[in-house]
């Protein structure tokens, strides 16, 4: 099974998906960190945790976003088909 998942034309997709897992769970530590201490922190610290959480999850969307919309427009070159996204 694990054979037909990763295999010589995909590994660099699945180690995408693995950077990408990583990080959401590196994200979902800290906003867990953050919700457990939120109540000894000082309010200060508090919201600067909250504003580099929600700036570290919006660009780890984008940077998601890129990385799989580049894949589909290499993808789309690789089977001779014009893109249907705006660039």
């Amino acid at each position: 099974m694990i054979k037909q998942f990763i295999n010589r034309e995909n590994l660099g997709h699945r180690l995408v998906q693995l950077f990408i897992l990583i990080a959401h769970i590196a994200l979902l530590k800290w906003i867990l960190y953050t919700l457990y201490e939120g109540g000894i922190l000082p309010f200060k610290t508090l919201m600067f945790h909250f504003l580099g959480i929600s700036t570290a999850g919006g660009l780890l969307i984008f940077t998601c976003a890129q990385i799989y919309k580049r894949q589909y427009l290499k993808e789309l070159k690789k089977n001779g088909q014009e893109p249907k996204l705006d660039p």
